[in-house]
């Protein structure tokens, strides 16, 4: 079993909310108002043992990546990839993500995954030794590789950076049809096509093919972005079809499509090489850049006041729409106050979490033309928002972490009370209705259930014994044991109709969770099942009722 040092390690639980129906999601033909559609944030109860540290989407991806502590990674959605998904449609369900280990792309013990980039139709994820992985569409040598219709699993990226054991890759993005690889010696390198000069290299190669047909430059394998000798790049982010990257002195630059002005340039002219924007190079070290992001047709940027500005087109009405996008960075007059502590754009979403006045952490929503809920404001409000706005729903929760997607939106938190009392998805699934250490119904004394799985214990039946339901969050020995398992072991996920609990009178092997589900009337004397308890308050853990016992609680 891997021991990873969790003190070095921030880790959270997964929330999602908006469209989460795959197959459908952005299609015209798509029903509106889905009893799919999640309109708040909920706890994903898949991984709701999983402690994860980062989160994976794009503003055009439909599926998203999340890595644990011990850096395996699970992807779930309608994946680049169908050949990762057992489903005939390529789906993957939320509530069966598919876990990728290291080791299952050939990665030594002890390597993790430690970032990763998702576009529409392809996905990257960078390892603890500096390389990158890569599958999905790569009709235009998006990922790095030869260029192929696709690239069935993840397959490791060789770029000009491995002729240098220092040079190993510690960043990526994913455009529509490109990809950006930032080392740690502050190099970026670029593959894919050059169709906007989203490459960065003084070129787009455009020539006709035939009468009304174009073609542009592609490159791979993925090259050097020139103009940046004399500095180092700290941090890179991509839009669909643009790019921005920021030095170490907090200069923060642009390139490839200028559509609404998105590079804040002030201007729609294409860059085909990284231009230096003026707004953050002045000499006030305090207006410069601390970190940058991308929506698919606007540009952001925290600056080092941790105050958020914005270019381009990130509305369907008003100043910042179609009509009127910014053409140079601008403040967002409502967030003037506030300290970005961390900041994502999704397809149609801008996300920001900052302290909030009594303590803790605040998050903050906005964005038009959100159709499935993505925002995540609560089923009695819009499901737009033309201004910034609390997203009352993770109220008291403390969020480290946001990602928006194309149709949907992640965040990670920590657990503590507030998080307690927000719902798990899917709210119920079946479990048994007696003890599944004991085998009993005791009069008047109900067993506590697991926050994943909902299989009931009575507290007494744990080893070691507890005098009752602890406070914060609670996993049964089955989910712990598979939450501690490591990267390589198999995960086994729950379905809506609980599919880990088998039979106990089945004669096939234990799984390993199974393994610590053990009746006492089957075994003589056989040990209690190992307890776990949180170390976070809450007095939402209360006992409670399966769901085929008399009522179910009410979360």
């Amino acid at each position: 079993m891997s021991e990873p040092n969790t003190d070095e390690q921030q880790w959270g639980r997964v929330l999602i909310c908006g469209g989460i129906n795959w197959a459908t999601n952005g299609r015209k033909d798509r029903p509106a108002n889905s009893a799919a559609d999640l309109l708040s944030p909920v706890i994903l109860r898949s991984l709701s043992n999983v402690k994860v540290t980062k989160l994976i989407t794009g503003p055009s991806a439909n599926y998203a990546v999340v890595l644990d502590i011990y850096g395996a990674a699970y992807i779930f959605g309608k994946p680049p990839s169908p050949s990762l998904a057992s489903a005939p449609d390529g789906i993957i369900s939320e509530h069966a993500p598919v876990k990728i280990s290291p080791s299952s792309v050939g990665l030594t013990k002890g390597a993790k995954f430690v970032h990763g980039a998702a576009g529409r139709g392809h996905v990257l994820l960078v390892d603890s030794q500096g390389d990158v992985w890569g599958c999905g569409n790569n009709v235009v040598g998006q990922i790095g590789l030869p260029v192929t219709m696709l690239v069935h699993n993840f397959t490791k990226v060789t770029g000009p950076w491995s002729k240098n054991p220092e040079s190993k890759v510690i960043q990526v993005t994913a455009g529509n049809t490109f990809s950006l690889f930032l080392t740690l010696t502050g190099q970026v390198y670029a593959s894919g096509s050059s169709e906007c000069g989203q490459l960065g290299n003084g070129k787009t190669g455009e020539r006709l093919v035939k009468a009304g047909k174009l073609t542009y430059d592609v490159e791979v394998p993925p090259r050097l972005i020139q103009g940046f000798e004399k500095r180092k790049i700290v941090q890179i982010a991509s839009g669909n079809q643009h790019s921005l990257a920021l030095d170490e002195e907090g200069y923060v630059y642009a390139w490839g499509y200028a559509g609404y002005s998105r590079l804040g340039l002030q201007d729609q002219k294409d860059r085909l090489v990284p231009t230096i924007v003026p707004h953050f190079a002045g000499n006030n070290i305090a207006t410069r850049a601390e970190s940058i992001l991308c929506g698919p047709t606007s540009s952001v940027v925290v600056d080092r006041q941790k105050m958020m500005l914005i270019a381009g087109k990130f509305k369907l009405t008003g100043d910042g729409s179609t009509g009127q996008p910014y053409t140079y960075f601008k403040y967002i007059q409502e967030l003037m106050a506030c300290k970005v502590l961390k900041a994502s754009c999704g397809g149609c979403t801008h996300f920001l979490t900052t302290s909030a006045a009594g303590g803790g952490v605040m998050t903050v929503g906005f964005g038009q033309g959100c159709l499935y809920g993505e925002l995540g404001l609560g089923p009695d409000l819009g499901k737009s928002a033309t201004k910034p706005q609390v997203i009352e729903p993770l109220s008291g929760a403390d969020v480290i972490d946001v990602a928006g997607g194309a149709f949907f939106s992640l965040f990670l938190a920590q657990p503590n009370a507030a998080l307690s009392e927000i719902d798990r998805y899917p709210e119920h699934i079946e479990s048994p209705s007696t003890c599944l250490a004991c085998d009993e119904d005791r009069y008047n004394e109900d067993p506590m259930e697991c926050e994943r799985c909902d299989s009931p214990y009575h507290p007494d039946c744990l080893d070691p014994p507890l005098d009752g339901p602890p406070d914060g969050e609670w996993f049964c020995p089955a989910c712990s044991i598979q939450a501690d398992a490591g990267p390589d072991e198999p995960f086994e996920p729950i379905s809506s109709n609980n599919q880990k609990v088998k039979n106990k009178n089945t004669e096939a092997s234990p799984t390993l969770a199974e393994r610590a589900i053990t009746p006492k009337s089957s075994i003589v004397n056989s040990p209690k099942p190992e307890s776990v308890r949180s170390n976070t308050p809450s007095n939402k853990r209360k006992a409670s009722e399966s769901v085929q016992g008399s009522a179910k609680k009410q979360r």
